[in-house]
């Protein structure tokens, strides 16, 4: 076996689990800020303020999930690639 083939060689599904907990992580990160900020605004009329609880993005969500979807694909390739030998 050569250098070469050694490093290519690599187990079914390791860059869908890669990819796939690098984006879940990033989106339960963004999922976390969008959840610990805080808006104020101003009340009509008034010179008082409101602070109310900050919802993350629809695009943290879809991050997040897309990101476990991708990890449990890898994490399936890798199973069944382990029951086949």
């Amino acid at each position: 076996m050569t250098e070469k083939t050694a490093t290519t060689n690599r187990r079914p599904g390791t860059r869908l689990l890669i990819v796939g907990l690098v984006l879940a992580a990033i989106g339960l990160l963004l999922v976390i800020i969008g959840f610990s900020t805080t808006h104020t605004t101003l009340q009509p009329g008034t010179f008082r303020t409101v602070e109310t609880q900050g919802a993350p993005t629809p695009a943290a969500w879809i991050i997040l999930v897309t990101g476990l979807v991708l990890t449990a694909v890898g994490f399936g390739k890798r199973v069944l690639a382990a029951i086949e030998k």
